[in-house]
């Protein structure tokens, strides 16, 4: 119990002894207002505590949702990075391939395919984290601040 409600609860024994037991306490109209605030202040302290509980959690939920944002801007500039490299990588071994005959230029033009295919398929990968990156940062729009 928190250190009010004991010493509340000492100063109605106190009341009730002083009395001389429960059915001799003077019922007056100020003890039944008194009790009747009493439970209206304890019901307006148990709402306020529910949305302060509201409150917080909505407010982790924004601060979990802001993190999460926050990694997928870091993919999707890691994912651009890698897919910048992997475009001037793929045209190095073509460019090097039109001077070249034989084998020498199917070996340059196969390793340059090899990087293309990697370049689309982190195209496809970078694509699906802008899609996921809207959809959390709409989300994020929405959701009721603390």
């Amino acid at each position: 119990m928190q250190e009010d409600t004991v010493i509340a609860q000492h100063l109605i024994c106190d009341y009730v002894t002083v009395c001389g037991g429960v059915l001799k306490v003077p019922l007056s109209k100020e003890m039944l207002a008194s009790a009747a605030s009493a439970r209206s202040k304890y019901r307006m302290h148990l709402e306020q505590e529910k949305r302060k509980k509201m409150s917080d959690v909505q407010g982790q939920k924004r601060k979990a949702a802001k993190e999460e944002i926050e990694e997928l801007k870091k993919s999707k500039a890691i994912l651009i990075a890698v897919t910048n490299s992997l475009s001037q990588d793929a045209d190095q071994p073509a460019e090097k391939a039109e001077g070249k005959a034989g084998t020498l230029m199917a070996q340059l033009i196969t390793k340059s395919n090899t990087l293309r295919k990697r370049h689309r398929e982190k195209m496809v990968e970078l694509k699906k984290v802008e899609a996921e990156l809207e959809k959390r940062a709409t989300e994020l729009r929405y959701m009721p601040p603390k």
